[in-house]
């Protein structure tokens, strides 16, 4: 879900600016916030799967 959540970022930027009429900076920051929590969300998952599979 996460890397969904990226990969409709970079095309979302300028969609964004020609939909709603928004200059490059407005339409920017809110879709790097989103592009952050998509990364965050890899990077929690990538934790949990390394965690799962520890060879003790």
């Amino acid at each position: 879900m996460s890397v969904a959540v990226g990969v409709v970022g970079l095309f979302a930027l300028p969609a964004l600016q020609r939909g709603f009429g928004l200059s490059f900076q407005e339409a920017f920051w809110p879709l790097l916030a989103v592009e952050f929590l998509a990364f965050v969300g890899v990077a929690v998952s990538v934790l949990r799967l390394h965690e799962k599979r520890s060879f003790d």
